[in-house]
């Protein structure tokens, strides 16, 4: 069934249709400004793109009148892009959506597209204002491709331009590829099929898409190139829903075929399906009845777009041999092959326009899946990603040699030419415009000669009995489970049509016994008519017998002599025969000699083979004997050192957790110990703190009392101040320069707490900063020695295994052909759990490295802000010593200014006392407030002085306090985590001992399994062949390669003629023994005794009624009136012989059997 292609369905028109074009529409708009299309333009207009043509084009080419012709490489070249825009469909017209793509008739080299968003009712205005003063132009896209078609090109056209010079290449040699891409309804289905009939001059219709053109003129070439052998296969394969099935199968159950056909990958041809079917065809009709059959299995559907729209891509490939003799091969013939895939693409659409759902909506889905996939192959392609992904989807995998491979592809996109498909088209002309870019590398098939092509037929046929013998060796028949199902449905049916079936037998059966009863009357009666017959026709013989003789003698003879020269013409085409099956028995007897001659040396060379066999498996099993007891021996050595090892590990573990936690406790004990003795260095300094500040107010109030005794008794003793003035001030001086010893006595002990302070803290903090560096580095050490142990133990089991590894490939190297697959199972399932026990100790070894690790990032970590706090401290510490010293120098300063200015005054004091003791009596008075207040001010001051010293000292024990604490809780952090790391060292330690204790004993228990099967194979031995006596021996064949023929016809013909006139003679003379038949052999006569009565009556009576045989030619025939009458005697003798035949009787079967005769006419 052909299918027609309707504007329905593809939305093509042809160009005498009215509605196909809208106006012209290039007068009326601007030239179009070039966007991103302008570097596909420039490159489409290379003078490199404009000299390439088709290679091999056939039409006006010398290539084309001889059909078929050599091609050669191009190298590296673009893939091919044209467009066909059609015309407006039906409904487009219906909904009045303008036109937006403007072509330069049928073929041009780019295409415009509007993509200015229009409304439909501002339509009329914008064309207005365009046509007065294109003061607002619409913008466009313009689009450069190899071929642009416009809505008037038509079928013819498309194959000329698109599919001719491809076909021209396939039979170069070349591999090419067409595919169709576009929305669906733009008319990939009718470009690249259309209409399949042909005319009543076997020529595709008008309509005709590119696989029936393509196909017409493949055989027009092939048929009128003379003395040319070639093959067609053909091969048509339906992607339906990501499933693979093949349209041209003999078992097609469309949905139902669930089986589905399986990609996979050769070596040399590339991807690869599995179980397609190739058919061969020989003319054009037959490949187009077998397009025909896969494109009524092809999936299609209505939907609100397409009224047949494709639910599957298709793949329509053509595979052609073609024979040359090539004289520089020294005339060898070789085997050009070409293939050429023609591509039908489903359209992508959108759910919501399209109004697909359900089943049809995860159709439309997997068809946009897969070209998503297409477009992102391109787009890799185009900017020479480093990963392309084929095999995201089974179309972009059947596809992967046409991009970017050695094929020559051409795609075909198809756009809609109106408004409303917009995005798409532009969506579609991106798509192609970037396809322009992928870069092919199109290479010649190799060239087969005959035995190869049959090694390669050879080689299919093994791989389909491989399949079929891998899909027989599994229980049963293996059929998949819903096939299963239905098969029980089936058979359910099937069992209930048995038994209604068996009931209408039993009724048919009694039926059938009434109507034999019926059958036995009528038979009865039918036997009283025959006898009656019977009696009428005796007496019609008996008034008709004169006649019957004469007919009968004459019609014998005539019988007689067609029937001699039926059987002469038959005996010698038998013997033709019979010469030609003799001779090729002779070939087959020769060569069976020779085969069996082959056949018994090919059974020697295997005996001495088997025997080499024997002695080098012997040999191996000893080897694999010695070389077991060795991994055992090595094996135990490795236990051992492990267990060494593990020890070593956890003493070492042990004593570095003890020594640890000693440390740690006599850190903590001389961290108290420092902060109990700076302790007792603040209560001592706060204790003579508080006695300088009792000294200096008792030092104040005394100079108070001095001054109220000066100012009572200055009248009584103001006379005799001259007298006691320099005893009086040397006591005043002595008196002040003593508590000023005091003062400076007690900043200078205050000074040195604070030092001793200073010092034991420092002091203090580098033991601290030492023994926490010493922890650290022990940590270090410690975690740095125990992974470097780890990972080289991990080398060690890499190695051991790498070393297992290798004696395992050279042992099964050394069995290959000898021994059975039981050894490699299990020299496989040796290595298998070695590797898995390996992996697990490199598992916990690694756990173990990791957790080091974390432990030493810990342990610096913690280090680290310990040294930024001991860093903090210490700053702190250097800030409070120089802020002391500066309040020591200051007290100092302060002190030695009072005592100078002291000393000053009084002595001039005391000269002025001495001068004018009694003029300056108010001068001592008020000498004595400003003593007063000096008295106070000091007091003031060295209270105040006193209050900042017991702050400062307070705040420095509240800092070494805090201090003190954060180091003792760090230390016995450090304790903890060392000992939690200690504990968990030693566990990983013991699992993996105890995994590798497992692991020693499983591949002890394996060696040994190893060695007893390979003593009990060297026990067993290999059997030889035993002697039956009954097999042929080795002989000589004699072959009859000669044998005696008939002679020729004119040679029998005149050696019967020397016999017939010696019967004659003898019969005149009265010789009994004559004999009837003279012109046959002995042999000959037999033959024709059994051939003859195998004539039936009715075709005597034809032989006799012949009108080519006269009575006048059959007495003519004789040489002498003897001869004529001896012949008239033997016919008469004939006659009365043919007269008294007895009756032929036809059986006829009754009732149970019984047969009841029935009598046939004598005469013919």
């Amino acid at each position: 069934m052909s299918r027609r292609a309707t504007t329905s369905r593809t939305g093509m028109y042809h160009a005498t249709s009215a509605g196909s074009m809208g106006p012209p529409r290039l007068s009326t708009r601007p030239p179009s400004a070039m966007s991103r299309s302008n570097e596909g333009e420039s490159r489409a207009t290379s003078p490199a793109r404009k000299s390439r043509k088709f290679a091999g084009g056939l039409t006006g080419s010398k290539r084309a009148e001889q059909g078929i012709g050599a091609a050669t490489d191009v190298g590296e070249s673009s893939i091919q892009v044209f467009v066909r825009c059609r015309g407006r469909s039906p409904q487009e017209v219906i909904a009045a959506s303008p036109i937006i793509t403007t072509t330069n008739g049928p073929i041009s080299k780019m295409i415009t597209v509007e993509t200015t968003p229009l409304a439909s009712s501002s339509l009329t205005a914008a064309t207005s204002i365009s046509a007065y003063g294109n003061s607002h132009q619409p913008r466009t896209k313009t689009y450069p491709f190899d071929k642009v078609f416009g809505p008037d090109a038509d079928q013819a056209m498309i194959f000329n331009e698109v599919a001719e010079g491809m076909l021209a290449e396939v039979l170069g040699g070349y591999n090419c590829t067409i595919f169709a891409y576009g929305q669906t309804g733009t008319g990939k289905t009718y470009t690249m099929q259309g209409d399949l009939e042909l005319t009543n001059l076997d020529a595709p219709k008008l309509t005709a898409g590119i696989v029936p053109r393509v196909l017409h003129r493949l055989f027009n070439i092939l048929e009128s190139t003379p003395d040319s052998e070639y093959s067609v296969k053909c091969s048509y394969v339906e992607l339906y829903n990501e499933e693979l099935r093949d349209l041209l199968a003999r078992e097609y159950k469309g949905d139902q075929n669930t089986g589905g056909l399986k990609l996979y990958e050769d070596g040399k041809k590339g991807v690869m399906i599995q179980g397609l079917e190739e058919t061969g065809v020989r003319n054009l009709k037959e490949a187009l009845v077998m397009l025909e059959k896969g494109v009524h299995r092809r999936q299609t559907a209505e939907t609100k777009m397409n009224t047949e729209s494709s639910r599957s891509h298709t793949i329509f490939s053509i595979t052609i041999h073609v024979k040359e003799i090539g004289k520089e091969r020294g005339g060898e013939d070789m085997l050009r092959i070409g293939k050429f895939n023609l591509v039908d693409l489903a359209g992508s659409e959108a759910i919501g326009r399209s109004g697909a759902t359900d089943k049809r909506a995860r159709e439309a889905g997997m068809i946009n899946q897969s070209l998503l996939t297409l477009g992102r192959v391109i787009s890799a392609l185009v900017e020479k990603g480093s990963h392309i992904p084929y095999r995201e989807s089974k179309l972009t995998r059947l596809l992967q040699d046409s991009l970017g491979g050695k094929t020559k592809t051409c795609i075909v996109a198809t756009v809609s030419p109106t408004r409303s498909n917009m995005e798409e088209t532009l969506s579609t002309l991106d798509y192609a415009i970037r396809a322009k870019s992928i870069r092919n590398r199109p290479e010649i098939n190799a060239h087969l000669t005959k035995a190869g092509l049959l090694k390669e037929y050879i080689g299919d046929i093994e791989r389909l009995k491989a399949e079929l013998a891998a899909t027989r060796e599994k229980n049963g028949i293996y059929i998949p489970e819903d096939q299963w199902i239905e098969m029980q449905v089936v058979q359910h049916r099937q069992k209930s049509d048995f038994d209604e079936a068996k009931l209408k037998a039993s009724s048919i059966e009694v039926a059938l016994v009434t109507i034999k009863k019926e059958f036995d009357e009528v038979s009865v009666r039918f036997l009283t008519t025959v006898d009656e017959l019977a009696r009428v026709r005796e007496a019609e013989k008996s008034l008709t017998d004169m006649l019957d003789k004469t007919k009968l003698a004459l019609d014998s003879m005539k019988a007689k002599l067609d029937e001699e020269m039926v059987v002469s013409n038959a005996y010698m085409e038998g013997e033709e025969r019979l010469n030609v099956v003799a001779g090729s028995l002779r070939q087959v007897a020769t060569e069976s000699v020779s085969d069996v001659a082959g056949l018994f040396d090919k059974i020697a060379r295997q005996t001495k083979v088997l025997s080499i066999n024997a002695d080098a498996a012997t040999n191996f099993g000893v080897q694999l004997q010695d070389l077991s007891q060795n991994l055992q021996s090595d094996l135990a050595r490795l236990q051992n050192a492990h267990d060494d090892f593990g020890q070593g590990v956890r003493s070492d573990m042990e004593a570095f957790a003890l020594k640890g936690q000693q440390a740690t406790q006599h850190d903590l004990a001389a961290l108290d110990k420092s902060f109990g003795s700076f302790n007792d260095l603040v209560m001592k300094l706060s204790t003579s703190n508080d006695k300088g500040q009792k000294e200096a107010c008792d030092f104040s109030k005394s100079l108070l009392s001095v001054k109220d005794d000066v100012q009572n008794s200055l009248k009584v003793w103001a006379q005799h101040t001259s007298e006691r003035s320099k005893t009086m001030v040397e006591d005043v001086l002595n008196h002040q320069q003593y508590h000023l010893d005091a003062v400076n006595n007690i900043l200078s002990s205050t000074r040195s707490v604070v030092d001793k302070v200073l010092s034991t803290a420092q002091s203090h903090i580098t033991a601290e900063l030492a023994s926490a560096l010493i922890l650290r580095d022990r940590a270090l050490q410690t975690s740095s020695s125990e992974i470097s142990h780890l990972r080289s133990q991990n080398d060690a089991l890499a190695q051991l295994l790498a070393q297992e590894k290798l004696k395992t490939a050279k042992l099964r190297t050394e069995l290959i052909g000898s021994l059975t697959s039981a050894i490699e199972n299990f020299t496989d399932q040796q290595d298998k759990d070695l590797t898995e026990v390996i992996d697990r100790v490199k598992t916990e070894n690694n756990k173990a490295v990791r957790k080091m690790g974390s432990f030493q990032q810990h342990t610096q970590k913690e280090w680290e802000e310990g040294e930024q706090r001991a860093k903090i401290f210490d700053n702190e510490i250097a800030t409070v010593k120089t802020a002391g010293h500066q309040h020591i120098s200051d007290g100092q300063i302060a002190l030695n200014q009072t005592r100078e200015g002291l000393r000053e005054r009084l002595e001039d004091y005391s000269r002025d006392t001495i001068k004018e003791a009694e003029k300056y009596t108010p001068i001592i008075d008020g000498f004595c407030s400003k003593l007063a207040k000096s008295a106070s001010n000091m007091a003031s001051k060295s209270s105040t002085r006193g209050k900042k010293h017991s702050e400062i000292i307070d705040a420095l024990s509240k800092n070494v306090s805090s201090i003190h604490q954060d180091s003792r809780a760090r230390s016995l952090a450090m304790a903890d985590s060392v000992e939690s790391l200690t504990t968990s060292l030693l566990e990983s330690q013991a699992s993996s001992s105890k995994i590798f204790s497992c692991a020693h004993s499983s591949v002890d228990s394996n060696l040994e399994f190893i060695g007893s099967s390979t003593a009990r194979f060297l026990q067993a031995g290999i059997q030889e062949i035993v002697p039956t006596g009954i097999t042929p021996q080795k002989r000589a064949w004699n072959v009859q390669t000669n044998w005696e023929r008939t002679g020729t016809r004119e040679a029998i013909l005149a050696d019967r003629r020397k016999r017939e006139v010696i019967e004659q003679s003898d019969f005149l003379l009265g010789n009994d023994s004559v004999k009837k038949d003279t012109g046959l052999q002995p042999e000959s006569r037999d033959n024709s005794t059994t051939i003859l009565p195998q004539l039936d009556s009715r075709a005597t009576s034809s032989i006799l009624s012949s009108p080519n045989i006269t009575i006048d030619a059959f007495v003519a025939s004789g040489k002498s009136i003897e001869e004529r009458e001896m012949r008239s005697s033997i016919s008469k003798k004939m006659i009365e012989e043919i007269i008294d035949e007895p009756k032929i009787v036809v059986p006829i079967l009754g009732e149970a059997g019984v047969n009841l005769p029935r009598r046939r006419r004598g005469r013919g």
